[in-house]
């Protein structure tokens, strides 16, 4: 009987050890959640804006795909996803902001919605949410009617787009969608361009130039930097006909989130001056990078790794 007394005293002391061991390492794993989820969170899309809505439309649509996609995913932390422009459009950073502060958020990660590192990455956008802070920027942003972020928000900033492979993805698909006999084909692409990151940019080109010349077989690519077009007729033109001389058919596609390469052909070049394409067997996407699901994705991405951040941080 006393053996039997021990066996059993002995078996609940085992079952009540265990049972703590599992409910501290259930705490364990929990706990950084626990302390994560006090916080309130906001996720801020910036984009730099447009006058046109046409242009603006695809980059406020990315607010509802990035929601869905949170949806789908049952992991959503953020109390508020918004979209907000730097200049020419509503709604203003500023603005978004301040709908944060009255949503009670305490911390924001906010994704620069651009090609590659640039001024707007480096000095503008930081300027505007009051992280940064140089006399003559700020000074060029309020004449440019922009509001300086004022707020107590914790916020941090992300990457850009060509920290991912979707831009290659995106424009092959663009080629593809001209592309019949790749043998005799060229590609022109179109972009931006920021002189002082004039290394990253050319990188990112040839990355995709290669890319597209890998996955299709297209014999001949290159690429010219027009702002939005500003500089298409000293620049791209030159190009584009470089190419065409070597090709039988020539794809033009342009690396921008909302405008096209034939929005920009026909924006940038007077009519009087189509005739230098005539013949020539030139074709102009009608394609920006957006409206796009894998950059919904490729945003909620980036969210779900600095929330992985946070719960060891907190």
């Amino acid at each position: 009987m006393v053996v039997y007394k021990f066996f059993v005293h002995g078996f609940k002391e085992v079952f009540i050890f265990k049972k703590i061991i599992f409910i501290l390492l259930v705490s364990t794993i929990l706990f950084p959640k626990i302390l994560f989820s006090q916080n309130k969170l906001g996720l801020l899309i910036i984009a730099h804006g447009s006058p046109s809505s046409k242009w603006n439309a695809p980059v406020l649509l990315l607010e509802k795909e990035v929601k869905e996609i949170f949806t789908k995913n049952k992991d959503n932390h953020f109390a508020q996803i918004r979209v907000a422009f730097m200049e020419f459009s509503k709604p203003s950073i500023s603005e978004v902001i301040r709908d944060m502060e009255k949503e009670g958020i305490e911390k924001v990660y906010a994704i620069p919605l651009l090609i590659a590192p640039s001024g707007h990455l480096v000095y503008d956008i930081p300027t505007i949410l009051g992280l940064y802070s140089e006399k003559h920027i700020i000074e060029e942003i309020k004449k440019e009617g922009t509001e300086i972020v004022n707020s107590k928000i914790k916020i941090v900033l992300g990457p850009t787009l060509n920290n991912s492979n979707i831009l290659r993805e995106i424009m092959l698909d663009r080629v593809k969608e001209f592309s019949t006999m790749p043998d005799s084909e060229g590609v022109v692409l179109l972009a931006h361009g920021d002189d002082d990151f004039r290394g990253i940019w050319d990188s990112l080109c040839r990355e995709i130039g290669d890319y597209i010349i890998s996955k299709t077989g297209i014999k001949y690519f290159d690429y010219s930097f027009i702002e939005v077009g500003q500089s298409f007729m000293q620049k791209g033109v030159p190009t584009i006909l470089k190419v065409s001389d070597k090709s039988k058919k020539t794809i033009v596609v342009g690396l921008y989130l909302s405008k096209s390469a034939e929005d920009i052909f026909l924006k940038s070049i007077k009519e009087e001056n189509k005739k230098i394409f005539e013949d020539k067997h030139i074709y102009f996407s009608k394609h920006p990078i957006l409206p796009d699901r894998r950059v919904s994705q490729w945003i909620v991405d980036r969210a779900m790794e600095w929330l992985n951040t946070l719960e060891f941080k907190d």
